[in-house]
């Protein structure tokens, strides 16, 4: 094989395979979250506690069983630049307990089980066709940057998670840009197309209000207040993030950290069960709940939204924050647009304020 192919064979060929592992790994996360929750009982306080208590203690025991797992996104990702280190570590236990923490109902996404299983396919495939080092990173990176292309729909977005290292500095043997896109479309395409053939109605993307901007653009003006709001949000996200690991931590050992986050998560979603999953699949919903019962119940979603996140993660659920920040944000969109003067969000809210009197 020419040299100068091989690379761009090796990123191409199994950018879209790792596309089509992410598939299946989010399939059958769905799958997991649909037979625990799609059933008479999963609206009831006992049930949910039962369930988010029960992934909390199959938790606490893969973690006994993992004791070197990666404790968040960007350790996997690092970890997925030397497959081979990576496989010694356990990557399929690393995977089970991203699926538990999104199948049990957490709020956090599924990039992290999605990065576990693809690293464990760039651990095997390395075994087998990688020639040096380099060659181990171009599978590796390859692999994160196609799985998480294929979840959030944008390679570039996607390269970018894992152009830098621990400082923020761009990694010295980091692959090339083109490769990067290379590994992303190749990924996005064969989770695509995974997703078509084996999971009903396909893929869904997040699903917002329909808004067209007027030809005045004064609708631009009113995002300003909305994004301020938002970035709050975020700095609460920060803080919170950072702080209660640490005061989980303080409790004890590992499993009571586990367990005591777990169970404050429960009773938020006993509170709001809006607050469960991702928020991928709740927003709309959630939007047009949250309008219906005023402002008051906007500002609860978006800052429950961020606080289960954060006790999920505190609480070792793996998983990632993208999606529950969109929710959060969403709400802080809704919220501050019921506070200002008529626009083409607040028609929209009026127009389904009629249709849900």
């Amino acid at each position: 094989m020419n040299r100068s192919y091989r690379p761009a064979l090796i990123v191409g060929g199994y950018g879209a395979l790792a596309g089509v592992m992410a598939a299946m790994t989010y399939i059958l996360m769905e799958h997991v979250q649909h037979l625990l929750w799609q059933n008479p009982y999963a609206q009831g306080p006992l049930y949910t506690i039962a369930v988010i208590m029960g992934g909390g203690l199959l938790l606490s025991l893969l973690y006994r069983l993992n004791a070197t797992a990666p404790s968040d996104l960007n350790a996997q990702l690092q970890q997925a630049h030397d497959p081979l280190r990576q496989k010694k570590r356990a990557t399929l236990l690393t995977a089970l307990i991203a699926i538990v923490s999104v199948g049990f109902g957490g709020a956090v996404g599924p990039e992290a089980g999605l990065i576990a299983v693809v690293s464990e396919c760039s651990a095997i495939l390395a075994l087998h066709l990688a020639r040096n080092q380099a060659e181990q990173r171009l599978i590796g990176d390859s692999g994160s940057i196609a799985a998480l292309s294929g979840l959030y729909g944008a390679p570039p977005g996607a390269a970018t998670l894992i152009d830098e290292d621990d400082n923020g500095k761009q990694a010295a043997d980091s692959i090339s840009l083109p490769l990067k896109l290379l590994a992303g479309i190749s990924g996005m395409a064969g989770f695509y197309l995974t997703t078509q053939l084996l999971l009903d109605g396909g893929f869904q993307q997040l699903t917002l209000p329909a808004h067209t901007i007027p030809r005045n653009g004064s609708d631009l003006l009113l995002a300003i207040p909305a994004a301020l709001v938002g970035g709050l949000l975020g700095l609460l996200a920060q803080q919170l993030h950072h702080r209660i690991p640490h005061w989980l931590a303080r409790l004890g050992g590992r499993d009571i950290q586990i367990l005591v986050g777990s169970a404050l998560f429960a009773l938020l979603c006993v509170i709001t069960p809006a607050l469960r999953f991702s928020g991928h699949h709740e927003v709309e919903h959630a939007l047009e709940h949250g309008i219906q019962s005023g402002i008051p119940m906007l500002l609860w979603l978006g800052v429950g939204k961020i606080l289960a996140l954060s006790l999920c993660l505190g609480s070792l659920w793996k998983g990632g924050e993208i999606f529950p920040l969109i929710f959060a944000g969403a709400a802080a969109g809704a919220l501050t647009h019921q506070l200002l003067p008529a626009g083409e969000f607040t028609i929209q809210v009026q127009q389904l304020q009629k249709r849900h009197p």
